[in-house]
């Protein structure tokens, strides 16, 4: 019997998506430098990106169950400028994006208040800069999958949350992205906010530093950022469900069912990274485990990405 096709499972998934298409294929290199058309990108997305995105998670899940066995008899290389100026690249990254997509947001804020942002994508994708950084947002989490590839070269361990958190991120933003969810601008925007923090490019320079140091700046960018992130986007979901009861939004772009969605995966999320973080600096450790805590910097670049 023959397989499903990738894009028959991607209409369980998405009954709604358009995947019959006469329009010729659209490349990468088409939508990455070409000149910016949501219809175009909506359309390599669904038709040339998605099954490519399926395999690269495939691999990257099977890297993750294979990887570690492979380098068990291989020395660790050392690849701490590498892994610096890696970090260092994707901070970069979300600095200037955060830089470029700030004004537009809060100018559909200005314009439409809470409501307007939440509920109408006025022309936050249409928009040449704004759409396309957006895009962009959604496929960086590809290359992010990268950090798993120097954990495992280094020998460090790869824990749940970390491989849980970076496949789940990454394939759900190519499935929904073309969605166009108008209140994604503010996960969008606090994702990039969190991900300019360049602790993770100090530790990789083996800096050592006091307990209090690692715990502060934890609990700010994976405690509190991140968290944050995950409270404000059910906060988020909780305006736009009251506002569906109260003021009958009926033209409201925001779609109920794929916002649970979302909320479900959002809760794994702050379940993962609230025990992670309790674990490794709240909860009492013998001065032992407190100083492996600090020199093992693996665990702690688990939880630098949003998303």
């Amino acid at each position: 019997m023959e397989l499903p096709r990738v894009h028959e499972l991607l209409r369980i998934i998405r009954p709604e998506m358009t995947l019959a298409s006469n329009r010729s294929p659209v490349s990468y290199s088409d939508v990455f430098f070409g000149e910016w058309e949501m219809d175009k990108m909506q359309h390599f997305m669904e038709h040339t990106h998605l099954p490519i995105s399926i395999a690269i998670t495939t691999a990257y899940l099977l890297m993750v169950k294979f990887g570690p066995q492979m380098m068990a008899n291989c020395k660790a290389p050392d690849l701490q400028h590498a892994l610096v100026a890696w970090n260092l690249a994707l901070c970069a990254y979300s600095g200037i994006s955060f830089c470029l997509l700030l004004p537009y947001i809060m100018q559909s804020y200005y314009k439409g208040g809470i409501i307007g942002t939440l509920c109408y994508n006025d022309d936050f994708y249409t928009n040449p800069v704004s759409g396309y950084v957006a895009w962009l947002f959604a496929m960086s989490k590809g290359p992010e999958l990268i950090d798993t590839v120097f954990l495992i070269v280094r020998k460090r361990p790869v824990i749940f949350m970390h491989w849980y958190h970076h496949s789940v991120t990454f394939l759900a933003g190519q499935i929904f992205f073309t969605e166009f969810v108008p209140w994604a601008r503010y996960v969008i925007i606090e994702n990039l906010f969190v991900h300019t923090i360049i602790y993770f490019a100090l530790r990789a320079f083996g800096v050592k530093t006091p307990l209090w140091i690692p715990k502060a700046i934890t609990c700010i960018q994976n405690g509190s950022l991140q968290i944050t992130q995950f409270a404000s986007a059910f906060y988020l979901a909780g305006h736009m469900f009251y506002f569906h009861l109260t003021e009958g939004l009926d033209n409201c772009n925001n779609k109920v069912d794929r916002m649970w969605m979302g909320c479900g995966v959002l809760a794994t999320y702050i379940y993962l990274f609230a025990e992670y973080f309790h674990n490794a600096y709240i909860k009492k450790q013998s001065p032992t485990k407190r100083k492996a805590t600090i020199d093992t910097s693996a665990e702690a670049s688990d939880a630098k990405k949003l998303e």
